[in-house]
């Protein structure tokens, strides 16, 4: 691109021409032709995907902020409880607290508790923590602490929707446990028993309608997971898959009407007039290694197949249960996440990251031992012992962690 400067006549009769600018406004000007020019050329590479524009627009803001600054960030290790990632914040439940730190590692908020044995829910810029085995129970943000109360039995699971409502999972009287759901004004529009089985999970649908619930337990022996599919209008199951032999690791709504069910032993999609649960991936327990699923409904499950220590698979589906990306890799992995963009793979010493087509993206270099990973599509933020430290999810680098 060729930038042409108009030539005013200054009036002067002389052999020299003078500009009415001065050298800084022309200097400004030639400045800002130079990043005009740039800015075009990085937002063509980054069109046909050789240089993510935004991963760029991050790293400068982050060079003039200086915000590298307030990290790392130090955590105790007696107390933390749990970590893990809200909108594109941190937050941090301990033994006494709850607190949120934004992406450049301020303190956004801190909630004191006094829950025996806290327990917290994430979903996208929305969490619940609650008092396992008590009453108690908040509903946080990535901005605020929204609502604080308390159940009216003995808690045992809790999710707060995106659209405001949200569900709590407790002992029951008549019941082995019971499901109920409230609107944003903390009236409860759903309720539904369970006559013997344990509520270990619940997904709330976006548009606050329907509901998830995966039970657990046993028969003749074996273990099983039933998973009811709940609208809030109809006071019976809308629909009703058992699956048995497999443990529930998480259910979640993928897309508008798909549940699926994450277990140790294979891969569930159910849909709301579906007579039959589908398989989407089966596996032997030994080769699980872990999974996780994004806010925009894409989820990964990591294998070690056929439970070798050196040969990994990860599976990227879309959120009706297709396979949309395989990544193999000759090297031990530890743990698996993604943002909503990126997946990333923890090993010994190193973080791999691939974009969703499975090209690797970044490789992070780390000294030290990484417990693990909070990523967002700009941060990948590494736990370790004793602090919390930030890099670039887009872009090579290494850093020092804890011993």
């Amino acid at each position: 691109m060729k930038l042409k400067f108009t030539e005013l006549n200054s009036g002067y009769k002389g052999e020299k021409r003078v500009s009415r600018f001065s050298p800084k406004t022309r200097s400004k000007a030639i400045i800002t032709g130079a990043l005009l020019v740039a800015f075009v050329f990085v937002y063509i590479l980054s069109s046909v995907g050789v240089i993510p524009l935004d991963a760029l627009i991050t790293r400068a803001k982050t060079s003039v902020s200086g915000d590298s600054e307030r990290f790392p960030i130090t955590i105790n290790t007696e107390s933390t409880l749990s970590t893990d990632i809200i909108g594109d914040s941190i937050i941090l439940l301990t033994t006494e607290n709850v607190a949120v730190y934004s992406p450049k590692g301020k303190m956004v908020y801190s909630q004191p508790h006094v829950y025996a044995k806290p327990g917290i829910s994430v979903n996208g810029d929305k969490a619940v923590v609650f008092d396992r085995g008590g009453k108690g129970f908040m509903l946080l943000t990535d901005k605020k602490t929204v609502y604080e109360g308390t159940a009216e039995n003995t808690l045992i699971s809790a999710e707060y929707g995106k659209n405001g409502n949200y569900a709590l999972g407790t002992r029951a009287k008549t019941a082995t446990s019971a499901l109920t759901v409230f609107d944003k004004n903390n009236k409860a529009v759903f309720q539904w028993n369970c006559a013997y089985e344990h509520i270990v999970s619940i997904a709330l649908s976006d548009n606050g309608k329907y509901a998830g619930a995966a039970v657990m337990g046993a028969e003749n022996g074996e273990i099983f997971t039933t998973v009811q599919y709940f609208g809030f209008d109809y006071k019976e199951p809308l629909n009703t898959q058992k699956i048995t032999g497999s443990s529930p690791f998480d259910l979640e709504f993928t897309s508008y009407n798909t549940l699926t069910l994450l277990t140790d032993k294979g891969v569930y999609t159910i849909n709301r007039k579906a007579e039959k649960y589908e398989e989407t991936l089966k596996y032997y327990s030994t080769e699980f290694n872990s999974c996780d699923v994004s806010g925009k409904g894409n989820y990964i499950v990591s294998l070690a197949k056929y439970g070798s220590e050196n040969v990994f698979e990860i599976l990227l589906f879309k959120p009706k249960g297709d396979i949309k990306t395989t990544i193999s890799a000759d090297f031990e992995i530890k743990s698996v996440c993604m943002s909503d963009k990126y997946i990333f793979a923890l090993t010994e010493k190193r973080i791999v990251v691939y974009n969703f087509s499975g090209n690797i993206v970044s490789e992070i270099d780390f000294k030290g031992d990484a417990h693990s990973l909070l990523p967002t599509d700009d941060f990948v933020f590494i736990v370790s012992l004793d602090k919390i430290t930030r890099c670039f999810s887009y872009g090579d680098s290494s850093v020092e962690l804890s011993t």
